[in-house]
């Protein structure tokens, strides 16, 4: 196979020298794995101190609108006492300020108007539309009747 011993150390000095070049880029790719595995490291503990923050503000924001008149226990939660109307000479029945709904699917309160706009990509208007539900089915009887839903045509978004 070799004609002579110098055939056969120069080939092994040939497979040494490649197999140290792939040495050195094994270590080079090594630092670098080991320095992307440092950074992870730092954003993980950066992540998780980010939680433990958001999880001591849910904790505050619980406990500030938990209502101190409200238990778990066996106790009944206080409720308001029905509203006392005043009764006019006019009338007897009391008078309510219901919204009052535009031809233009607006409806209107005291305070403003509200439009059906998507909270996703802000659109109103004729922009959404109104379909059936057909997971949630209200009456089976005398047919099949589907609760309504929101779809904005424009971003497909769902409400």
């Amino acid at each position: 196979m070799y004609n002579n011993m110098d055939d056969l150390i120069a080939d092994w000095e040939n497979k040494i020298l490649y197999l140290s070049h792939q040495i050195d880029e094994l270590q080079r790719q090594l630092v670098n794995y080991q320095s992307l595995l440092e950074e992870k490291d730092r954003y993980i503990n950066q992540l998780l101190n980010e939680n433990e923050q958001l999880k001591g503000r849910i904790q505050d924001n619980q406990q500030r609108y938990v209502s101190p008149s409200y238990s778990v226990s066996t106790s009944q939660p206080t409720l308001h006492p029905p509203p006392q109307f005043k009764s006019s000479p006019q009338s007897q029945a009391p008078q309510i300020n219901l919204p009052k709904i535009s031809p233009t699917g607006t409806y209107s309160t005291d305070v403003g108007f509200i439009k059906r706009q998507c909270p996703n990509c802000g659109a109103s208007g004729f922009a959404i539309k109104e379909v059936d539900d057909k997971n949630r089915i209200l009456s089976y009887i005398p047919r099949r009747i589907y609760a309504k839903k929101r779809v904005c045509t424009k971003c497909r978004f769902e409400f």
